[in-house]
């Protein structure tokens, strides 16, 4: 929900434009990104490209072409410092709807992401799978380490935990509640 209130401080758009990149998966293109701050606080567009060019001059944002046309922008080490220290400037009622909003953005890929499993060399001939499972806020819910042995029993705990994660999960979940 837009916040209704205008807001015209150079500074504060800074700040919003800084959380928005330090919480994005990753480089964001520019219409994106100004959907994702347009869209959730009414600044003017003005005030906003000021903002954002006078981030990338002051190098707290990197801004480089994807391509023929894609403007991409990410956040740099100096302006996610800046944006950690500065994100509890920003009233909760602008930060909440960005992150719903960058999590919508991401959803899909989030979710295709969420079950990731691989093969561990242990020792020499020896394998074991380690086992992921994520939430759509990527945050880890499941971690599984399982020695295998050989090589092929590592790739089918792998590949069966990819394809029934959400069984696996159920039965450690009942296993640990059971009394």
């Amino acid at each position: 929900m837009l916040y209704q209130k205008e807001i015209d401080d150079s500074v504060l758009i800074q700040f919003i434009i800084l959380y928005t990149l330090s919480n994005a998966d990753g480089p964001v293109m520019y219409r994106d990104l100004l959907n994702l701050v347009m869209e959730n606080c009414n600044i003017s567009f003005t005030d906003f490209q000021l903002a954002l060019d006078n981030l990338v001059t002051t190098n707290h944002v990197d801004t480089y072409l994807e391509g023929e046309r894609r403007q991409m922008y990410k956040v740099t080490p100096k302006g996610s410092a800046a944006g950690d220290f500065f994100a509890g400037h920003i009233p909760v009622y602008i930060r909440e709807p960005i992150l719903d909003s960058i999590k919508q953005m991401y959803i899909e890929e989030r979710r295709r992401n969420a079950v990731q499993s691989g093969i561990i060399p242990i020792k020499r001939n020896e394998y074991g799978a380690e086992c992921s499972l994520f939430d759509d806020d990527k945050t880890e819910i499941m971690r599984l380490s399982l020695y295998a042995g050989s090589r092929e029993e590592a790739e089918r705990i792998a590949v069966y935990f990819k394809e029934h994660s959400a069984e696996v999960y159920e039965k450690i979940i009942s296993a640990f509640s059971e009394k």
